[in-house]
């Protein structure tokens, strides 16, 4: 598999470009100002419009005095403002972008980046349709909100969809700990735009009242936040949060120290004990600077270990830990869906940190890796017994020698602890809160994915996002020109029970209940309601069934016979 297939299921994030229509044009009035956008449709649906309003500021652009600051609302214009193009992505790696094997709309990057975009089937402001807003994934430094339309989930299930872009990376999430740059700047941001979608979404058709939040990956993490954040309390109905949730990454235990060695990387003033004179360094220096001394620091494709910045506590946004919040009953009353996909670092993740990754495994690196992963979580522990029943779970007992198995047993150690047991744990603790949870694992991968990587692999991190946005219904042109991204029948279908089991949940509450939604939409099977005493969940695929108990012994490992070693070798050494 190569770099292009790689990067392809990491950063995409919508759907390809529909055709557009300038003839009648949509007007629309916000609390900014009026906007003009363009008309689109799907392959399938040729008689039925999108409206579509690209590149719309939701705040005023965070450069300046306002980098690593609150975002702040985005100032009026007058007249009519052209939305028929998105706005630039916001400051990452440019390489990134261009070695993936689809057409981008555009190549820009700027520091004034946060825009918003809505496709929605009608403008009628009392129509009071549904509203999916999609935070995107990337691990919080790479990716936008719409390199490619929503249209086919807006054109299917009438609802109106709202696409994002927020700050990434140095520029989002960069803290150090104080008033100085409290961080989480990123999900801030997220905030504004939700705040103004309440404000203005009516007259794009949608309901203020019925917002759903999704994302996936980091996306999905945000969506997580959100549920327990006290500012983001009353903003939204309902949160979907794909392969990702508060616990995947973690927030950032001492974010002083990385933004003193970015200082350091950019040539500021890194002492930690005056972190005014470092961030106001910090603002002096280009955004290109920022974004190149960071990339360095994270060490994408080296093999080596690099830092990554996230989210903090930060006493505003989140003011303790997540899991805290929902100790405490702080998490809000919102039904929940979430999930995984079946192979969550089968093989695009891994590749990203060793490119020469899926060649095997010994199993004196195994150890070695799980080794260094135990004492990350828990450090200061006795790892030897950790290890030693991890290792003996994760055992292909018809191979236990074959290099190709142990990888493959690897790469679900990375999945659970990362993906799979960290959601399990999200939806019970939702769950036991009282609010309605559904649970998922995804085993559909797209039929082009073979292209790109070995049999072994199933569903991976991120293919998923090919399938619920309605890709398969649109033409996506290949990089460089010739032919477009394959999709099979088999594709079609999945995408089409998909996109019907998000937005009955986003209308009802319940994927399963089809109610208000289209007539034309599919109906699809029964999705059970999860409970810790419950615990019941959706095999999703070309043929999706319910099942109970989402992988329970590798679970119960990560969430419940760890941890409880790792404390017991604490007291032995205290």
């Amino acid at each position: 598999m190569d770099s292009r297939g790689l990067l392809l299921i990491l950063l995409t994030c919508c759907g390809a470009q529909a055709a557009a229509d300038s003839d009648n044009a949509p007007l629309v009035h916000t609390a900014s100002g009026d906007v003009r956008g363009a008309v689109q449709h799907t392959n399938d649906r040729p008689d039925k419009p999108v409206y579509t309003f690209l590149g719309i500021p939701y705040a005023a652009p965070p450069v300046g005095d306002l980098r690593f600051r609150t975002p702040q609302p985005a100032a009026p214009w007058e007249g009519v403002r052209d939305a028929t193009r998105t706005g630039p992505f916001c400051p990452q790696g440019l390489d990134m972008l261009k070695i993936l094997p689809f057409q981008l709309e555009h190549h820009d990057f700027d520091e004034d980046c946060l825009t918003l975009n809505i496709e929605t089937p009608t403008v009628a402001n009392d129509t009071g349709l549904p509203v999916l807003l999609w935070i995107h994934g990337g691990s919080f430094t790479i990716g936008t909100g719409r390199f490619r339309p929503f249209a086919a989930l807006a054109a299917h299930q009438d609802v109106v969809v709202v696409t994002i872009n927020y700050r990434l990376g140095a520029l989002g999430f960069l803290s150090t700990g104080d008033e100085n740059a409290p961080g989480n700047f990123g999900l801030l941001d997220q905030i504004q735009a939700m705040e103004w979608v309440k404000d203005n979404i009516r007259n794009f058709g949608g309901d203020p009242d019925q917002v759903t939040l999704f994302g996936q990956s980091s996306g999905g993490e945000s969506v997580c936040y959100h549920v327990v954040s006290p500012l983001s309390k009353g903003l939204f109905r309902r949160a979907i949060s794909q392969s990702s949730t508060c616990n995947t990454m973690g927030v950032l235990p001492k974010p002083v120290e990385v933004a003193a060695t970015l200082a350091e990387a950019v040539g500021c003033d890194h002492d930690q004990r005056d972190t005014g004179s470092m961030v106001s360094c910090l603002r002096q220096k280009s955004a290109d600077e920022l974004v190149d001394a960071y990339r360095d620091m994270m060490k994408w494709g080296t093999g080596e270990p690099g830092v990554s910045l996230r989210a903090v506590v930060d006493g505003n946004f989140l003011p303790a830990y997540p899991d805290d919040l929902y100790d405490e009953g702080q998490a809000h009353a919102v039904d929940y869906l979430l999930g995984v996909n079946d192979h969550e670092y089968g093989l695009m993740l891994p590749s990203l940190v060793d490119p020469k990754f899926g060649q095997g495994m010994t199993e004196d690196a195994f150890v070695w890796t799980l080794d260094a992963l135990i004492g990350g979580l828990y450090p200061g522990s006795n790892t030897d017994s950790i290890v030693s029943a991890a290792r003996q779970l994760y055992r292909d007992q018809d191979k236990p020698d074959d290099p190709m198995a142990i990888q493959r047993q690897f790469t679900h150690v990375l999945g659970d602890s990362m993906y799979v047991a960290p959601t399990v744990d999200t939806a019970n603790r939702h769950a036991a809160s009282g609010s309605k949870v559904y649970l998922y694992e995804n085993h559909y991968a797209p039929a082009f994915a073979s292209a790109f990587r070995p049999g072994w692999v199933g569903c991976d991190h991120s293919d998923d996002m090919f399938i619920v946005t309605g890709w398969p219904f649109l033409d996506v042109p290949l990089n460089g020109g010739g032919g477009l991204l394959p999709f099979s029948s088999e594709d079609r279908k999945v995408s089409g029970d998909m996109m019907a089991y998000w937005a009955n949940f986003a209308r009802t509450g319940n994927p399963s209940d089809g109610t208000g939604g289209p007539t034309d939409s599919p109906a699809v099977p029964e999705w059970p309601r999860y409970t810790p005493d419950n615990p019941a969940y959706m095999n999703l695929g070309l043929t999706s069934s319910a099942d109970v108990g989402l992988h329970p012994g590798r679970v119960a490992l990560w969430n419940d016979v760890i941890p409880k070693i790792a404390a017991s070798s604490e007291r032995e050494e205290l």
